[in-house]
């Protein structure tokens, strides 16, 4: 599943993940950092068509306490799972997650690095690629003026 990662340019090897969640919904977080980072979320079975390819990627995103963040994602996740009239249709992302599922890869901020800089280049690099942001996304945060994090 790694090889979804492979648009990542310049940032951390593949390998160099900080964790990775087999499935958010089922997910026990106690074991996930609270420190500030990236994290992006992933079909493990569907493929999504972007205009210069495909990916698994759903959702690209930073938080200042990764498992907080990744915690209301659950939330929303299961509250999305357990709609059964469809009403969570205002959240592209969720419904991503029910039907497709959600596998999660995370990066750590390191030494000065922000996790806003970090989400802005990686989507940056995600668009590089596929020619589109990822399919949960709405907020076009890599156009933001960024400075260069120290890695």
């Amino acid at each position: 599943m790694k090889r979804d990662l492979l648009f990542i340019k310049a940032f951390r090897p593949i390998q160099g993940i900080d964790g990775e969640i087999q499935n958010l919904e089922e997910a026990d977080l106690t074991d996930v950092s609270t420190k500030g980072g990236v994290y992006i979320i992933a079909s493990p079975k569907t493929k999504f068509v972007y205009p210069k390819g495909e990916s698994k990627i759903i959702y690209i995103g930073k938080a200042n306490a990764i498992r907080r963040r990744l915690k209301e994602h659950q939330q929303h996740l299961r509250s999305a799972i357990n709609d059964l009239n469809d009403e969570w249709w205002r959240f592209d992302r969720y419904n991503y997650m029910k039907y497709h599922g959600a596998k999660v890869y995370y990066y750590l901020c390191k030494g000065k690095q922000e996790s806003k800089n970090l989400e802005s280049r990686l989507i940056g690099m995600f668009y590089d690629k596929f020619g589109s942001m990822p399919v949960g996304n709405g907020a076009r945060s890599f156009e933001c003026d960024v400075k260069e994090d120290r890695i």
